[in-house]
Parts: structure tokens; C-alpha cells; sequence
């Protein structure tokens, strides 16, 4: 396992929690280690295990650390020291924050926003400190001068050093003023504001606002105290953050170098792998039994988990590709070229994810009678339905047409294209890592062995594709054709439905293997071109500028979420219904005064909103803990004990959502209480009850930050946030330490264990403000939950509809291939989305206690109706057109009003969650019963269809009939996945009884039944 694959735990759920890395994928089964180191790394968490068995974790790592010792040893002469100034630990406490982990240019741009932000707040700062000097008493500060006068007369020790006497009454607070005190308010709150603004709407600028709330707390506390302008407070920051930047462009640039172009080839190659092993696991699928196939089953569990990190990882790679063609590169392919293999990557993921729908298809029984009624089923009643699953299993036994009957012909047939599918992918792989590797000398002997993989592979996957299509079919069709030769010319044997279950179930899985096949040639191709046309390296550089505001405002790169924040991506879909939503208690202003309260209402509107509660809450209780800073009997206190921790400590802990905070709170208390221990381990070991050893010192803290950093660079993203604040706490210990024995302080903040007990007193006075502050209001994450589970049900109805919009139009494509037909990325896209969203919502929902059926089992079910949509897609993708208009008249599923009852499902599943409404009673509880009802008349008999094709033995030959069955199936699933979340909703919200009404539909069905 890679420094930077996902995380995860193996949950029932696809969306596990996960947490993959900027760092690229790993090759760990280049660089594996012996079976027995394996074995001893075998208990412990993937995150921990894989990067220790990774040589590529390892000089990450060696990277880290360089940069954080020196970062460390630079305070340690005294000449630097005096240079750098007293906060010089600002170096050490950068580098443990934000180390050098990522490629180059990631690396640059995160430091640049640091940069940024720290001068952003020291010009905020600036400009309150030159207002604030503008309205200030001059009186008031004669009246001072005079008392430091008269202090200096009163004592000797004023007397031999009158600096003294001017710092003591400077801290003390003899300087403020009323006015410049709340002009100096004044700036403050737009300031936090702007970044509490930037906190909630620009993850990937969390660093600029972190350093610019820091920047302009420290000096816009320490600024009022003084009577005249001191605009290089903050210079002793800025020189060791200075120092940091210059230490990591050096670290990056010649330890072990990387850029964003290697890093995404390092993180495809890995992806390949896994797709490859997707499946290869079709093989243990199909000689499976039931059990193993269970939704709780090994296979499931393990086919979910490897799911979850193929779009856990391309969400990050999708998060961070925009700065491909944003650097300087040195190789055969440019940032561009290696965006190009994300679209057939996409297909090929969304493909591959439809595996699972045949996996669990072929280890359910509940879904078994609607597989048998998915052709033509006599009535809609539920009773009869089980009578004809009966008579239907019955069938099958009698012709030996069961599933596990049908399965090993099926493993046959589709042999072959999973073989060279899984080759495909391997040559692919090869060549990507032969690139990457080559990037600064030639191998034209390796070249030329690749370009001969790929075109084998190539020739070997047509063959395979070609070999399935011309004799795949018949082969899944040979078990049924004594049977299906029955019906034509049978009267009584029309009656009744031919048991074409396990055919059903062959064709998903054919149609599954043969869309990944064609997914996998898409892809081929374009390596296949991309090899031919780059031949030699050469120095690429950056393409344009132009996405730089999309970059900085995307969500999904996980590394972005290191203080708590909500790193999701906004919910792909939604914005399309609210494009037709209408208020329904004004229409559109047409005149300049109506547009002017149009406007004033939208920000009303907006300052209910959680993000901007988040940001008021974030100014308020910055203006409500810097306050002491300014009094003038708490000034010198809050100075002298470094009340300025608590403030940021606040800051930091405040998050948007009650339940993301009360997580935190946890993990950042236990986090500093680590940092703690280190620090204290770091300085007594080096140090012992001296000033200050720095052989000794240096080596100690080289030893402590290694589990720090480690668990920095490569621990989950839930955890970050604790271990910043470890982190923190730890450079505050060793540098405060430190710099107390070698420099010359006003306020003293001691060594060892009096530096250890301060920080954990401040940091506990800080989360205790925020926590009070967190219940005024708090903002509900379990609201948060639903109210996004409402959207996420609102863009699956929304991509339903799409699918349902695509199938019945009439309009006809030239060429139905995949690269054809338009709007194949743009809806791929749209379900790797919602692949993400679901994974950001499990990991919401982890942070709560739920009672009855978890919210995580609704995940559950969304996560099957992507599945499901997928695959309705693939089939659509294929379907011919002429195929496609037929089925418009004969498949049940697109009976308009049927179509009426799905989407209302939909509605109003999400209308409930949204409001918190409960549903009635009357609705219908399975949306099958609606199917068989739509396709009957009333007096119970069934609609004959326009066209019945199934009859038609060459028609089941058919590739078009193949899709379409994998179409059918995927509707039904997607049925099964919709009233499964309408019971569940029912349970969350509630239900409105109709009294009588139960007894009364049974009595009429009882009746329809008999008649």
C-alpha cells in the first residue's frame, strides 16, 4: 500500500472512511517487503503498515524530517537567534504544520498561500495600528510619559535601565486609549471575518486563513499597548517563516524531487492495479458461494473496500490535476497529456463499479422474483408474486437452468475478455511507470518492449472483444434452448413465463465485463497515441493561468480538511432543479428598487446559512478573547501568560457543525496532550535540567518529530486535526524552551514543564470558549446529515430522470459508441461525484449517535442506486437506437405513469428528509407492486405489449438484448435501493396512519386476487 492510498475500514458501506493522500500512489508490488516483515506489520492500521513497507514513504518521510531539524537547528546558534528574534520556533512550529510532503510546485503554491496569508493579516494589522494612531489622545500619552518619569525617579532598577521602565508601562497598559482600542476592534472584526469567510468557502486556503488570523492576533494584541507605530511586530515571524520557505524550496528541489506530473502517473499506476484486481476477483465471484456473496460477505466487503479507494483517490486526483498545467515539468508527457487519461479513466471506474451490482445480484435471493418477473409476470398482487417465484424456481431445477448452474457457463464464456482486460491494464501500467521513470535519460530498448505490449495487448483485447461477440452469446444461451424452443409454437407453454432468471443475471454480469473491456480499449488507445507521439523528454511549461480561482475554491482534496473543515464537493445535480424553482411569494424584480431588496433579501437570506453563522460565531469570539488583551488591569497578564494561545486555540477549535467540533475537541485535546508528552520527552532528554544543550537537543527533537511527522504525512484525515495540534504543542515546548534560556524576554514563559502546564491550561480555556459558543446556537450535524441526504436523494432522482429523458427520445445517434455519444462524461462525472458525496456524508455521519436505523444504512442504499444508475447508463451507452424506440413500448418500467410513481418517490423521500416531515402511510410501500400494476388492466389481466421480443430466440442473441436486460436489471435493483430507503425514511421522520386503510387494501387486493 501506498503513503498515499486510502485509508479505509472494511464497512458494509462503499463509502468508507478514507483519506487518500496528495502523495502519489505507491508501486508496493515493486517494493514489497519479505512475508515475514508482512506478517509482523499485519496487525497494524493500513495507514501505519503500508507506508512502512513503501520505499517511496520512506524518502517523503527522510524529506519531512530534513526539513524539520533544520528548521529546528537554526535557532539554536546565538547569532541566528538574535537575528530571527524571539518567536523563531515559528520555523520548527511551520515545518510540523505543512511539511514538505507533496510534489514541488503543490508544495510551493501551499507555502505561497501561507505566505499570503501572514501578510495579509500583518497589512490588516498595519492599517488598523496606522487608523488607531490617527484618533489617539495625546494627552493621554503625556500623561503617561510623566508617570514613567516619575517610576523611573521612584527606583533603582528603573534608574540603571530606563528601557525597563518604558517596556513595564507599555505592558501594563498605560498606553491605551478608548478610541485607537476600538478602531483596532473595528479592523479586527473585518479582518476575521474575511477569513472565517475564507475558512468556510475556500478549503484550500485554510493556511492563509489559519496564518492571517494568527498574524492578526498577535498584532493587534500587542499593538494597542503601544503609544506610537511599531509596523515590524511581526517581523520576527516573518524572517523564521522566511527561513522555512528557503529551507523547503532546497528540501523539495534535492531530496528525492517530485512534481505534480509524476505524482498523478505514480497515483494512475496505482489505480490500474486496483481496477486489475477488481477483476481478477470476478473469478472467485463466480465460484463463490452464496454466503461469501452476502451484503455482509468477504467478497462484498473486500469489492466495497477496493471501490472506495479507486474514487477515493481519483476524487484527489481530480481535487489537485488543475496544477498540472500549471508547472515546470521535465519528461516525455506534459501536465496536459496526463490529464487526458482522466476521461476514460472515469468510464472505466464507473464501469468497474458495476460489478458489484452483478456480485450481489448473483448472492441475493430477496431480489430473486423480480428477476423472474423483469420479463412478463401475470399479475401485480405480492402473494402471487411469491407463488410464481416458486413455480419459477420449480422451472429452473426442472431445466437446469439455475444461477449456479448457469455461472460456470458464464465463466467460460467471459474468460477470456476479463484475462485480457486485467493483461490490458497491466501493459498500461508498464508503460506509465516506464515513462514516469525515464523522465531524465533514454531507454530505447524499454521503449521499444513497451510499444510491443501495448500493441499485443491491444491486438489481444480486440480479439477477445471480437471472439465474445461472435460466439459469447450463444454459449450463455446454449443451457436455454431446449426450453426456449418450447414456447413459440406452444399455446399452454405461453402462458407461462419461461424461467430466463439465470440468463438474466449471465447478461448483466456479459454486459458488465464486455463495457469494461471497451472502457479498457478507450483507455489503451490513448496511451497507445501518447506514446507514439512523445518519443523524447523535454522541458514543459505551464499552460495557463485562467483555472486558478476554480483550483482554490475546489473541494474533495482531503489534505485541505487538517482543521476539521468540510472538504466535500458541493452535490453534482442539484443545481439543476433549483434553475426552475420560483418563488412562490414574489416573481422576478423588474425595476431598480425591487432588484435593491431583491438583493438585501438574498443576504438575509444567507446569514442563516451555516456557513455564515460559522463566520460570526468565528469574529465574535475572536473580539470576546482578544478584549483582554485591551483592558487595561488584563493587559499585562494576558502578555505575561500568553493569553493569545487561548485565543487562537479557539479559532482553531470553532468549527461549522456541533458534531464536527464535540470529534475534535477529542482529538485535539488528546492531540496536544501527545504534543506534551513529546515536547517534554524532547527537552529533558537532551537537555536535562540545563538552558540548553544543542548537541543534545538537536538530537532528541531529531528523534521525537519522526512519529510526528509520520502521523502527519500519512495518518487519516479524521485524525489531523489532533495531530496539528500535537504537533503545535510540541514545537511550542522545545522552541519556547529554548529561546527562555538564550534570549532576552520581557515576559518569560519558562522551560520544560512550566512552558508544558501553561499551553494545556490556555488550550483548555480555548476549546471551552468555543464550546460555549459552539451552543449559541449550535448548528446540528445531524440535521446537517439529513438536509444533505435530501439533496444527494434529489441529484439521484434528477440523474434517473436523465437516463429515462435519454431512453424515450427519439432522437437517433449516428454511432453509439462511448465516444460518441455526448453526454457519457459529463453524467460519469456527475456519478464519481455522487460517489464522493456519499463518502463525505458517511464520514459526517460517523460523528453522531443515531438512533434506530442509522443514516449510514441510507448511505447504504444510495450508494446501490449509483451502482444501479451506472449500470443503466452502460446499457443505454450500447443500446441501438432501433432496439431503444422499440423497448419504449414494451418495457414496463417506461410506462409513463409508472415513471410518475418513481419520481414522486423520489421527491418526496428527499422533501421529508429535507423537512423533517413524515410521510403517509398510504404511499406506496414497494414500487414493484406500482410496476405490475401499471402493465395489467384492472380486471387483473396483463397489457399485452407492442412488441414481445423475448419469444424470439434470435432476438435473446442479440448484443442490443443483452443491454437491455442489464438495463432491466439495474431498474429493478434501483427499485429495490428506493423502496428500501423509503422504509427507512418512514422510520427517521415518521409515518401519518389512515385508519382502516391497511384492512381495506388487503380486502381489495384479496378480492382482485380471486377475480
Amino acid at each position: 500500500m501506498s503513503n498515499n492510498e486510502p485509508k479505509l475500514s472494511t464497512g458494509e458501506d462503499s463509502t468508507v472512511t478514507l483519506q487518500p493522500k496528495v502523495v502519489p500512489a505507491e508501486k508496493t508490488a515493486a517494493h514489497s517487503s519479505p512475508t515475514a516483515t508482512r506478517g509482523i506489520l499485519a496487525p497494524l492500521p493500513p495507514w501505519v503498515s503500508g507506508p512502512l513497507q513503501s520505499r517511496r514513504a520512506w524518502k517523503v518521510l527522510l524529506r519531512c524530517w530534513v526539513a524539520s531539524l533544520v528548521s529546528f537547528i537554526i535557532l539554536l546558534p546565538n547569532a541566528s537567534l538574535r537575528t530571527i528574534g524571539v518567536t523563531s520556533f515559528f520555523a520548527l512550529l511551520t515545518s510540523l504544520l505543512l511539511p514538505p510532503y507533496l510534489p514541488v510546485q503543490l508544495t510551493i503554491f501551499l507555502l505561497s498561500t501561507l505566505v499570503a496569508g501572514l501578510l495579509s493579516g500583518w497589512g490588516i494589522g498595519i492599517g488598523a495600528m496606522r487608523a488607531a494612531n490617527a484618533v489617539r489622545n495625546q494627552e493621554l500619552i503625556q500623561i503617561a510619559g510623566e508617570q514613567i518619569t516619575a517610576s523611573i525617579n521612584a527606583s533603582t532598577v528603573f534608574q540603571a535601565n530606563p528601557a525597563l521602565a518604558q517596556s513595564t508601562a507599555v505592558f501594563d497598559g498605560f498606553f491605551l486609549d478608548i478610541r485607537s482600542t476600538a478602531m483596532y476592534g473595528a479592523f479586527l472584526a473585518v479582518g476575521f471575518f474575511i477569513f472565517g469567510l475564507m475558512r468556510a468557502y475556500a478549503p484550500k486556503l485554510i493556511f492563509m486563513s489559519i496564518f492571517g488570523t494568527i498574524a492578526l492576533d498577535v498584532f493587534c494584541a500587542v499593538g494597542p499597548l503601544f503609544p506610537s507605530k511599531r509596523y515590524t511586530l511581526l517581523n520576527s515571524i516573518g524572517i523564521s517563516l522566511g527561513c522555512y520557505v528557503a529551507i523547503v524550496i532546497i528540501t523539495t528541489v534535492l531530496i528525492f524531487p517530485e512534481t505534480m506530473s509524476h505524482a498523478a502517473l505514480d497515483t494512475f499506476a496505482g489505480q490500474f492495479t486496483r481496477v486489475a484486481e477488481l477483476i481478477k476477483m470476478q473469478d472467485a465471484v463466480l465460484t463463490a458461494p452464496a454466503e461469501d456473496l452476502a451484503r455482509d460477505g468477504p467478497l462484498i466487503r473486500k469489492f466495497k473496500a477496493l471501490r472506495a479507494q479507486l474514487i477515493g483517490t481519483h476524487q484527489q486526483l481530480s481535487a489537485t490535476s488543475g496544477f498540472l498545467s500549471l508547472e515546470f515539468s521535465f519528461g516525455r508527457w506534459s501536465g496536459d497529456d496526463v490529464r487526458t487519461l482522466q476521461a476514460p479513466f472515469v468510464a472505466l471506474i464507473t464501469r468497474t463499479g458495476c460489478l458489484l451490482n452483478f456480485d450481489r445480484l448473483v448472492g441475493s435471493a430477496q431480489l430473486s422474483s423480480a428477476f423472474t418477473d423483469s420479463i412478463q409476470g401475470p399479475t401485480h398482487d405480492t402473494y402471487l408474486l411469491r407463488q410464481i417465484h416458486t413455480r419459477n424456481s420449480a422451472a429452473e431445477a426442472a431445466h437446469n437452468v439455475r444461477p449456479q448452474d448457469v455461472l460456470p457457463v458464464l465463466n467460460i464464456a467471459t474468460a477470456e475478455l476479463r484475462v485480457a482486460s486485467a493483461a490490458a491494464l497491466t501493459a498500461v501500467r508498464s508503460t506509465i511507470e516506464l515513462v514516469n521513470t525515464t523522465r531524465w535519460r533514454r531507454a530505447p530498448e524499454r521503449d521499444a518492449v513497451s510499444a510491443n505490449a501495448l500493441e499485443e495487448a491491444a491486438l489481444r483485447l480486440r480479439t477477445a472483444i471480437a471472439n465474445f461477440e461472435a460466439m459469447g452469446q450463444n454459449a450463455l444461451i446454449a443451457p436455454f434452448s431446449s426450453l426456449l424452443q418450447q414456447h413459440p409454437n406452444d399455446p399452454d407453454a405461453q402462458k407461462v413465463d419461461p424461467p430466463l432468471r439465470a440468463l438474466f443475471i449471465a447478461y448483466v454480469f456479459a454486459a458488465d465485463i464486455v463495457g469494461i473491456a471497451r472502457a479498457v480499449m478507450t483507455l489503451l488507445d490513448v496511451v497507445v497515441v501518447l506514446n507514439e507521439k512523445r518519443q523524447r523528454a523535454r522541458l514543459w511549461a505551464p499552460t495557463g493561468l485562467r483555472s486558478m480561482w476554480t483550483l482554490l475554491t475546489a473541494r474533495g482534496d482531503e489534505a485541505d480538511g487538517a482543521f476539521g473543515e468540510d472538504m466535500s464537493v458541493p452535490v453534482p445535480g442539484v443545481q439543476e432543479s433549483r434553475d426552475y424553482r420560483r418563488d412562490p411569494d414574489s416573481r422576478p424584480p423588474t425595476y431598480t428598487f425591487q432588484k435593491v431588496m431583491n438583493g438585501m433579501h438574498k443576504v438575509y437570506q444567507w446569514s442563516s446559512t451555516a456557513e455564515a453563522v460559522f463566520t460570526w460565531k468565528y469574529v465574535f469570539i475572536s473580539i470576546a478573547l482578544w478584549l483582554p488583551a485591551v483592558f487595561k488591569h488584563s493587559a499585562n497578564f494576558y502578555y505575561v501568560e500568553k493569553g493569545i494561545w487561548a485565543l487562537i486555540m479557539a479559532q482553531t477549535t470553532l468549527n461549522i457543525y456541533a458534531s464536527d467540533q464535540i470529534f475534535n475537541y477529542v482529538t485535539r485535546l488528546l492531540g496536544t496532550l501527545v504534543g506534551l508528552g513529546f515536547g517534554l520527552v524532547a527537552w529533558y532528554a537532551g537537555n536535562g535540567k540545563g538552558n540548553g544543550n544543542p548537541y543534545g537537543a538537536s538530537v532528541a527533537v531529531g528523534v521525537c518529530i519522526i512519529p510526528l511527522l509520520f502521523v502527519r504525512v500519512f495518518a487519516p484525515e479524521r485524525f489531523l486535526a489532533g495531530n496539528i495540534l500535537g504537533c503545535t504543542t510540541f514545537a511550542l515546548v522545545v522552541g519556547h524552551s529554548w529561546i527562555d534560556g538564550h534570549a532576552y524576554q520581557f515576559a518569560s514563559p519558562g522551560i520544560g514543564w512550566t512552558v508544558a502546564w501553561r499551553r494545556w491550561a490556555l488550550v483548555s480555556i480555548g476549546a471551552a470558549a468555543s464550546f460555549i459558543l459552539m451552543m449559541l446556537p449550535p448548528q446540528s450535524g445531524r440535521k446537517a446529515v439529513r438536509q444533505r441526504n435530501a439533496l444527494s436523494i434529489a441529484a439521484l432522482g434528477e440523474s434517473y430522470a436523465f437516463l429515462i429523458s435519454t431512453w424515450i427520445s427519439k432522437q437517433k445517434s449516428s454511432d453509439a459508441t462511448l465516444e460518441s455519444v455526448p453526454w457519457v462524461p459529463d453524467f460519469h462525472a456527475r456519478l464519481m461525484g455522487l460517489a464522493d458525496e456519499m463518502r463525505a456524508i458517511r464520514m459526517l455521519t460517523d460523528l453522531a449517535k443515531w438512533e434506530g436505523r442509522s443514516p449510514r444504512q441510507v448511505a447504504g442504499s444510495r450508494v446501490d442506486m449509483i451502482g444501479s444508475l451506472a449500470q443503466l447508463s452502460g446499457a443505454l451507452i450500447h443500446l441501438e437506437d432501433e432496439w431503444r424506440l422499440n423497448f419504449v413500448h414494451s418495457a414496463k418500467v417506461l410506462n409513463p405513469n409508472f415513471i410518475s410513481d418513481v419520481m414522486a418517490a423520489f421527491s418526496l423521500i428527499s422533501q421529508s428528509l429535507r423537512n423533517g416531515e413524515p410521510l403517509h402511510h398510504v404511499l406506496p410501500h414497494s414500487l414493484l407492486d406500482r410496476l405490475f400494476y401499471h402493465g395489467h388492466t384492472h380486471n387483473g389481466t396483463a397489457i399485452p405489449p407492442v412488441r414481445e421480443r423475448w419469444m424470439d430466440v434470435e432476438a435473446l442473441k442479440s448484443p442490443s438484448y443483452m443491454y437491455y436486460s442489464s438495463g432491466m436489471v439495474a431498474i429493478y435493483q434501483l427499485l429495490a435501493s428506493l423502496d428500501e430507503l423509503h422504509a427507512i425514511t418512514k422510520e427517521l421522520c415518521g409515518e401519518v396512519p389512515l385508519t382502516g386503510f391497511a384492512n381495506w387494501r388487503e380486502e381489495y387486493e384479496r378480492g382482485r386476487s380471486v377475480a
